[in-house]
């Protein structure tokens, strides 16, 4: 039974029995893993408050081969990010991403995957509150296509053209993408502005600011091309918190 210490941070928690955790963690070194934290929740134990969704960490726990549940010795805190818990947004935010991880994300270690989720996470913490909305839209767009669900809005799905600049476009959602205006109309309107906007969250441009419209495909997209048959329960908070 191997003992492994690697970077990570927790993506969800549940009570386990009046004194235990268990943690879904994403590991740099092991991907995603399932450990048990036992005592955590007693008062004198060296892990009570720092097993929270969203902390980061160094992990060092015993690697049962062939289990899915692993056992915690320890967790040396490096960020808590509790303050994504003050504002709905960061929070909902903060939440899919973890959430999307824990669905699509694959077994294996991916250090990139893992980078990409930490660089979100502190990018939702710093980012102004007058921001946090299109710092949530741009980062979840940029975990789905890391995830290798990114959809095409550069050229039209159908012809293969470049919507025009300033023209309206369709966002086809079966599909996965834009169908310009000179091809047969199907999936969801757009304005000009719209495209423009979405061209810009998926570049990760800062200052955007994601009309509700705009999380409402974010959301669906999700729904539809990478939770698998999962329903993500964060995207109808996410929904709701940018209304």
């Amino acid at each position: 039974m191997p003992i492994v210490t690697t970077r990570s941070v927790v993506l969800q928690v549940h009570r386990y029995s009046d004194s235990s955790k268990i943690l879904r963690l994403l590991t740099r070194s092991h991907g995603p893993l399932s450990v048990i934290a036992r005592g955590a929740l007693r008062p004198k134990s060296r892990l009570s408050g720092l097993l929270e969704p969203f902390a980061e960490g160094t992990a060092t726990f015993y690697l049962k081969r062939n289990r899915d549940l692993h056992t915690l010795s320890g967790f040396e805190l490096i960020r808590e990010r509790q303050s994504l818990g003050l504002d709905m947004i960061r929070f909902a935010g903060a939440s899919v991403l973890c959430e999307l991880v824990l669905r699509v994300a694959p077994r294996e270690a991916d250090p990139l995957l893992f980078d990409t989720l930490i660089d979100a996470l502190d990018h939702l913490v710093q980012a102004p509150i007058e921001q946090s909305d299109g710092v949530a839209a741009a980062r979840i767009w940029q975990l789905v296509s890391l995830l290798g669900f990114a959809p095409a809005v550069e050229v039209c799905i159908d012809c293969g053209r470049p919507p025009g600049a300033g023209q309206p476009a369709r966002f086809d959602l079966q599909a996965g993408g834009l169908r310009c205006a000179n091809c047969p109309p199907s999936g969801r309107a757009l304005a000009p502005a719209d495209v423009e906007d979405l061209r810009s969250l998926l570049a990760g441009a800062p200052g955007i600011r994601p009309s509700p419209s705009q999380i409402a495909l974010l959301a669906d997209f999700i729904r539809y091309h990478a939770s698998e048959g999962s329903h993500i329960r964060s995207l109808d908070f996410l929904s709701t918190a940018a209304r």
